[in-house]
């Protein structure tokens, strides 16, 4: 179940506004459902308007007491908030007074988002990094999604604050809420509801930095100075600290939740639906609104026209370096590293061991070599000393027969005188 841990909110006339035409439905932890709007029509009217809207979305979803919200329910509270809105008008006599709305319903699995005009809703992760924001019902926004302006443009347009889109009395066509479903809610996430007179005065990436550390009243506090100081309208914020005490379902499917009973369903490629998976902008369609009652025949025929899913196996995931990786895949990451390191180490040990049996090896027989190169030698010594003696006898020899010859002469000689 999605559910509000802390809350805290603020809402000011700021210092160049005479009156305070914004409203909030006082916030309670308890809750599942918080209501924002921001009043137009001057001369008091606008405050008149926000109050009336608000009050009205806030008890109307209140009272019906039901276990999951849908995106029905929520124009049903919108229809409701704007028939109070037309008796209102004609009792003050005054056709202009209009206000912007966000009004945001706590389910168990999912968080649905529904709003009119620039008052605008941010999901942030529990960095306070944006994960979803609404769209504006203004010219600049649609020129922006248009690509006929860039978002610098849209931010320092003169016409930024002229909407498209807004809850006025006195309208004959039906007012049609734009409806988020959000299903990427995980704990500790928070949900930031504000008027134009906050992200008029912060831009998207100082919203981000403002809300980054401290505690849920800090950061508020830390906001509401801001708005104080450079805002130029009545400015008001309701901070959610967010938590999920029950596994999401999977969205690695397509997720829709039935516009009838509330039930998740999964698309089976033929059928469309009213909500989606995410932060996908989905129009409430514009069909008449049928009856709640569970054994209705449209409810029957709404529930029996799609597949349900089943979401008992969830994807849990975890939180690295503020990256968000499948703890499945985290797991089996580990796995491989575990056994690329056990690899890495049995291939060194083995190859230490081998240059160690190597070594001696070759030092065998280095040695071996050696000692037959100096047998070789050793034979050659001798058999060049052989040699020698061969000589040095010859050369005795040689001798010895010419010492004979030389006395045999010598003989001879005296033996003739």
């Amino acid at each position: 179940m999605v559910q509000v841990i802390n809350s805290a909110s603020f809402s000011e006339k700021g210092k160049y506004r005479k009156e305070n035409e914004d409203f909030i439905y006082p916030c309670d932890d308890q809750d599942r459902i918080f209501v924002l709007c921001d009043g137009m029509g001057g001369h008091g009217h606008g405050e008149i308007a926000s109050e009336i809207v608000g009050t009205s979305v806030f008890r109307y979803l209140k009272e019906l007491q039901i276990d999951e919200y849908t995106s029905d329910v929520l124009q049903e509270a919108l229809d409701f908030a704007v028939e109070q809105l037309n008796d209102a008008d004609t009792y003050h006599d005054e056709r202009r007074m209009g206000t912007t709305l966000v009004v945001v319903a706590l389910n168990r699995y999912n968080v649905l988002v529904g709003h009119v005009g620039d008052s605008r809703c941010y999901l942030l992760d529990n960095c306070c990094n944006i994960k979803f924001r609404t769209r504006d019902h203004s010219m600049v926004a649609e020129a922006v999604e248009n690509q006929i302006l860039t978002e610098e443009e849209a931010y320092n347009s003169p016409k930024k604050n002229i909407l498209t889109r807004s809850v006025q009395a006195g309208k004959d066509e039906k007012i049609e809420m734009t409806i988020d479903t959000l299903v990427d809610v995980t704990d500790g996430d928070y949900l930031l509801l504000c008027t134009d007179g906050v992200n008029d005065a912060l831009r998207d990436n100082e919203i981000e930095a403002v809300l980054y550390e401290g505690i849920l009243e800090e950061r508020t506090l830390r906001l509401r100075e801001m708005c104080d100081e450079k805002s130029h309208d009545n400015y008001s914020a309701i901070f959610l600290q967010l938590r999920q005490d029950e596994k999401s379902p999977s969205i690695k499917d397509t997720i829709y939740y039935c516009p009838m009973c509330g039930a998740p369903l999964v698309k089976d490629g033929k059928n469309s639906c009213a909500t989606s998976v995410q932060t996908e902008h989905v129009e409430q369609q514009k069909v008449a609104i049928p009856s709640l009652d569970e054994n209705s025949t449209a409810n029957k025929k709404t529930c029996d026209y799609f597949s349900f899913a089943s979401h008992n196996n969830s994807e849990e995931y975890i939180n690295i370096g503020g990256i968000k990786i499948k703890k499945k895949t985290y797991v089996l990451g580990s796995v491989w590293i575990i056994v690329g390191l056990f690899i890495f180490c049995l291939i060194l040990l083995m190859t230490l061991l081998y240059s160690r049996n190597v070594e001696p090896v070759n030092q065998r027989k280095t040695i071996h070599l050696l000692q037959k190169q100096l047998k070789i030698k050793d034979q050659q010594i001798i058999h060049q000393s052989n040699e020698y003696n061969q000589i040095i006898k010859q050369l005795q020899d040689s001798l010895a027969g010419r010492k004979d010859t030389n006395m045999d002469s010598a003989e001879a000689v005296e033996e003739g005188s």
